[in-house]
């Protein structure tokens, strides 16, 4: 049987609103978005696939226009239990960045 382990993902959740979004793996731009709105039917603006070469951890940083910026050290790679970060942003734009509550995104 063959391992099928789920890539690395990071979901744009709750906050988003029409904004600019950049998603940096170790300083390398791997995403960019714009107008990026979360969709409050399912709680989710985007979920973005994160390219972790060789299987090792990184550092993520999302970066929303000039309002919010995160970032998180990956302790894991793909198929362990630091397979899906989630992004949040608050109403006063403090960003909470790192592991997604259990379940699908979808």
């Amino acid at each position: 049987m063959t391992d099928m382990a789920e890539p690395l993902v990071l979901e744009l959740g709750a906050g988003f609103r029409d904004d600019e979004v950049r998603v940096l793996l170790d300083g390398r731009e791997v995403w960019a978005g714009t107008g990026v709105s979360t969709d409050w039917s399912i709680g989710v603006a985007a979920v973005v696939p994160l390219p972790v070469p060789g299987g090792t951890g990184g550092r993520v940083e999302v970066r929303v226009g000039h309002r919010a910026r995160g970032t998180t050290q990956l302790a894991g790679a793909p198929g362990t239990a630091d397979q899906r970060l989630r992004c949040d942003l608050d109403p006063d734009g403090g960003m909470t960045l790192g592991p997604a509550p259990e379940g699908p995104w979808m």
